[in-house]
């Protein structure tokens, strides 16, 4: 009786396991998803440092950038990188961030949808949520579309 159970057990994750990587799109990479994870850590880190411009290597550095937020659309890494800047300028103004990535969904096997949530712990103390577009542009993913609540 005792096998039986475990038997069903052991099925079962192994169908939980399976439906979770299948939730992550037909084209979910594990490699990929951990550069994605990587980028993360790394923003983290450099804003965790008072690196702005350490963060935003996370970003396409384009015009194209599409930054969504309350005030509305913004356009470009430049004016995301003042908007940052504006916001919190400097180490102390920066706090302590924190990213956890909610869901991915391999849309193709270059561009990734995510939704997590943010915190940010210091003298401003805030926090929501994020959709973003992930595309591998020259071999390197970047966030080319956030909305941030």
């Amino acid at each position: 009786m005792k096998i039986y159970i475990t038997l069903i057990i052991f099925l079962l994750t192994l169908t939980i396991i399976a439906q979770n990587k299948k939730d992550l799109g037909p084209y979910y990479s594990a490699k990929d998803e951990k550069e994605i994870l990587k980028v993360m850590d790394n923003q983290v880190q450099a804003w965790n440092n008072g690196n702005m411009e350490g963060y935003m290597e996370g970003y396409w550095n384009s015009d194209s950038l599409r930054f969504v937020a309350k005030i509305g659309i913004q356009y470009g890494w430049n004016l995301t990188l003042d908007m940052y800047k504006k916001n919190y300028n400097n180490k102390e103004g920066m706090g302590k961030l924190s990213l956890k990535a909610e869901a991915l969904e391999f849309i193709n096997k270059n561009v990734v949808f995510m939704i997590g949530r943010w915190q940010v712990e210091g003298k401003k103390n805030a926090g929501g949520h994020y959709t973003q577009i992930w595309r591998k542009i020259k071999g390197k993913w970047l966030i080319t579309v956030d909305h941030t609540s």
